[in-house]
């Protein structure tokens, strides 16, 4: 028995998708050529809910370096449900809109759609210049690395020298003790004393030379002087020498050789630890700076998505073309991500909207005048009610007017048979007066004596 290609089934794909976007199927039965239209609708909105689970992974991968595969898999799945849910919100919330509230429900919709649809495509840009965004993020990291290493070179010198009161190197002490500071000041106090103590010694004998010189020059034989016996030195001899003795008596210099000569000695001894501690500190040094740039390394070495961000956007702007083709695929990341909404304003009124517009417009119509009825027969039984409480009052007033009345003539039979009886008493009491009798009609008979 052949079927109707437009009979709608009770159970398929198609029927599942087209439920995801709040297809009402017995109005779409009634604009049965409608139906694909739908289901491949409502394919769209899963497809870009899946989309979305895929960007959300690959997000979550770059925050999260290293995290499980099934960690990304459920957010995945979670971010999907989410997309999903708003997508068919976003969707179903327009069927049956015609005219201008079409628009007006459309606009802010595609709004939101755009905004999900920009956080969607930057983690699918990240996967696309995963490699570019890689060697900027690569070189950057060493740039800044080495950067950091020729700083901690820079202020802390492996000679030992002090760098504290430099503003610049307040962010980069190492902090290595053992600096041969101590040594230099030693060496440098010791060369103070050479130097001053070199200096004498060679004033004294440069002092000591020029005497001895004088003394050699008048005593030289040119300058003897004839006697009776031969020939001797003159008197100026006599006095250089003794000048030049007395000079030296007076100027001994030999301790403060030995002092220079020990001051040499204690000068190449702490220049020889002055190297030992020099090489030593150094090593520190070193050993601190590459440990503290390995640190760095591996600092920089995790990137978050604002890095990732940054290296993307240097990416871009780098070149023309990776700027183009980075601006065309986000623009198409970013419709495909809108198509749920923008495919509502391209494809126009349909026939199943006009359907359910008139269908919900019944409904209303249904609902006002079962609501206009209810109301009416609320009036009647509100009317029946006030006529039935009038009735119940006046009967209830009548009573109680008839109660009043029969309790006046009770009280007025009590007064007449209280003065009749006051009357037999003063009658009894006084026959030979005239008594006042009482009468019906309030007039007074007296009784003769």
């Amino acid at each position: 028995m052949a079927t109707d290609p437009h009979t709608p089934g009770r159970r398929g794909p198609g029927r599942l998708l087209r439920a995801g976007i709040g297809v009402y199927e017995p109005v779409l039965d009634t604009v049965p050529s409608e139906r694909p239209v739908y289901t491949r609708y409502g394919g769209i909105v899963l497809a870009t809910a899946l989309l979305g689970g895929i960007s959300a992974a690959v997000a979550l991968d770059a925050l999260l370096q290293g995290a499980s595969v099934w960690v990304m898999v459920a957010a995945g799945a979670v971010w999907t449900a989410f997309v999903y849910l708003v997508d068919s919100w976003l969707v179903s919330s327009t069927h049956g809109k015609i005219g201008r509230s079409r628009n007006r429900a459309l606009l802010p919709r595609l709004l939101l759609s755009i905004l999900i649809g920009l956080a969607l495509a930057e983690p699918l840009l990240f996967q696309v210049f995963a490699p570019e965004m890689d060697k900027h993020l690569t070189e950057g990291r060493d740039r800044a690395v080495q950067t950091y290493y020729g700083r901690l070179l820079a202020c802390n010198p492996v000679d030992g020298t002090t760098t504290l009161d430099r503003a610049d190197c307040g962010e980069y002490q190492l902090g290595v003790r053992g600096a041969p500071v101590a040594l230099r000041n030693q060496i440098t106090d010791v060369k103070d004393q050479l130097g001053k103590l070199t200096e004498h010694v060679a004033d004294v004998d440069r002092q000591q030379a020029k005497l001895n010189a004088d003394s050699n020059e008048l005593c030289s034989r040119k300058n003897y002087k004839r006697v009776s016996n031969g020939w001797t030195v003159t008197e100026q001899c006599e006095t250089a020498r003794r000048q030049a003795a007395a000079y030296s008596s007076g100027n001994d210099i030999d301790p403060e050789r030995a002092k220079a000569t020990e001051l040499r000695r204690r000068l190449d001894t702490l220049a020889g630890r002055m190297k030992q501690s020099t090489e030593e500190y150094r090593a520190k040094v070193m050993e601190k700076a590459r440990a503290e740039r390995a640190d760095k390394a591996r600092d920089l070495r995790d990137t978050g998505l604002l890095d990732r961000a940054e290296a993307l956007w240097a990416v871009m702007t780098s070149a023309f073309y990776p700027c183009y083709f980075a601006v065309v695929l986000h623009l198409l990341l970013l419709v495909f991500d809108s198509l749920p909404v923008l495919v509502k304003f391209m494809a126009g009124i349909s026939a199943y909207d006009v359907a359910l517009h008139d269908h919900l417009a019944g409904l209303r119509r249904e609902r006002d005048a079962g609501r206009r009825a209810d109301e009416e027969q609320a009036r009647e039984r509100r009317r029946t009610e006030l006529a039935l409480l009038r009735a119940r009052t006046t009967d209830e007033r009548e009573a109680a007017e008839h109660e009043l009345t029969q309790a006046r003539v009770r009280r007025e039979k009590e007064r007449r048979a209280l003065i009749e009886e006051l009357t037999r008493v003063l009658l009894a009491e006084e026959p030979e007066r005239n008594i006042p009798f009482p009468e019906q009609n309030g007039q007074v008979r007296f009784k003769p004596r």
